[in-house]
């Protein structure tokens, strides 16, 4: 396993933690560990001339940012982080399946 699988399965993890009822610090570290897990591959992916999955994590980055937080309510958030998780757990697998 590489380090972009593991950086990935992390954030997986981090987020679907999230199901649980948690203090609400909790979610603002997740906030700032999900907004940083993906500015990392934004970045990776940019610089692997990957745009598509480049701009989708900018967009996560983006919504994840804690400084100005949308008030989707907590079944949206938990629904994002869902499907966030979901789509860094196809991602780190996807690499492993096509070597």
């Amino acid at each position: 396993m590489n380090t972009l699988q593991k950086i990935q399965l992390t954030g997986a993890v981090i987020l679907l933690l999230c199901i649980f009822p948690l203090p609400y610090g909790f979610y603002t570290i997740v906030r700032v560990a999900t907004m940083v897990i993906s500015a990392y591959l934004a970045y990776t992916y940019f610089t692997k001339n990957r745009m598509i999955l480049a701009i989708i994590f900018t967009i996560i980055a983006i919504v994840f940012q804690p400084f100005i937080k949308l008030a989707l309510g907590r079944d949206v958030w938990l629904t994002v982080d869902i499907i966030v998780a979901a789509t860094l757990i196809v991602l780190a697998f996807r690499v492993k399946l096509d070597k």
